[in-house]
């Protein structure tokens, strides 16, 4: 492969390039604005670049990936949501990913009341946990679910196997993102349900990720934040994103091209030898993150170079 790093002469995909974006209730403002400048200002996307669908959650207990504390809606605000995507003709996914919920939780009031206002939009659904997909495909026929990749599948074996249920798409574990022998085992009539979660700065390989998906998961059924947690806890101990941010300041420890170069992140023109092998669906992920950071996360994939400062503005501002 081609030595890695952005090439800000890149203008456009191959061919279609279908993207998942974060955030659609964490930073609901952001994305909705986002959505709509680049539905009135289509040239300033790069070429073949199709938004697919937004996702996120807001806080409740299936709610999972990342820990929310403070994003909650009433149902006058859900409705709105829902209203506002619904004009802009964008899908909607809601992550309920959280991996310790028990048969009680299923009832919750509060989650069950977020599915029956967005079930008429055929929402999809990320799930991992096979207790809350059997609820929900019993109780909400118009959804469709798609395999989450915190379910941590490091066999080959068992990743094709999620082929055989009845998923939209596969969200592939992502240490199999420069995995080409274990790609090119996937069936060409397959590929198009696979997506590929493009920017993840996790270490390769990273053995606590599990830890990390049970640590959010227990933050989540306390209603607590991550940033109260106690960092003696097994998951902060040995994440090693979290050991290099204590021995490195923050301001010194960006996307550098060495850094990413050991994790399983897209630099944007990478995605062309997925769209030649037949993969065209690409995740953004970033649901924690602030919407100047989210400009950062999206910019590189889905907007042209040149128009950069202009759409900084004309979606920073609002006109």
């Amino acid at each position: 492969m081609a030595a890695r790093g952005i090439n800000w002469n890149f203008n456009g995909y191959k061919k279609a390039a279908h993207f998942f974006l974060c955030g659609a209730f964490e930073s609901f403002e952001f994305i909705s604005t986002f959505l709509k400048k680049t539905k009135d200002c289509p040239w300033m996307l790069k070429d073949n670049v199709v938004i697919d669908s937004v996702f996120g959650s807001p806080t409740c207990i299936w709610n999972g990936g990342r820990t929310l504390a403070n994003v909650y809606y009433n149902k006058q605000q859900l409705q709105n949501i829902h209203d506002t995507y619904a004009d802009l003709g964008v899908k909607v996914r809601l992550i309920f990913t959280n991996s310790l919920l028990n048969e009680y939780d299923l009832y919750d009031r509060y989650c069950n009341l977020i599915m029956s206002i967005f079930q008429d939009l055929s929402p999809e659904v990320v799930v991992n946990l096979p207790l809350l997909e059997e609820y929900l495909r019993n109780k909400y026929p118009s959804v469709s679910f798609i395999s989450s990749t915190t379910k941590r599948l490091q066999s080959g074996d068992a990743q094709l196997r999620e082929f055989n249920y009845n998923y939209k798409y596969i969200c592939l574990d992502y240490d199999y993102n420069y995995n080409f022998e274990f790609l090119d085992s996937i069936p060409e009539k397959e590929r198009d349900k696979v997506e590929i979660l493009i920017n993840s700065i996790c270490p390769k390989g990273c053995n606590v990720r599990v830890l990390h998906q049970e640590f959010s998961a227990k933050r989540q059924l306390e209603y607590n934040s991550d940033d109260e947690c106690d960092e003696s806890e097994s998951f902060f101990m040995n994440c090693p994103l979290m050991k290099r941010s204590r021995e490195i300041p923050l301001a010194n420890h960006g996307y550098t091209k060495d850094y990413l170069n050991g994790t399983n992140y897209f630099f944007p023109q990478d995605l062309d030898i997925y769209l030649d092998k037949g993969f065209n669906h690409f995740k953004i992920q970033g649901r924690e993150l602030t919407p100047s950071q989210m400009f950062a996360e999206f910019f590189p994939y889905l907007i042209k170079p040149e128009f950069y400062p202009l759409a900084i503005s004309i979606i920073s501002n609002g006109k």
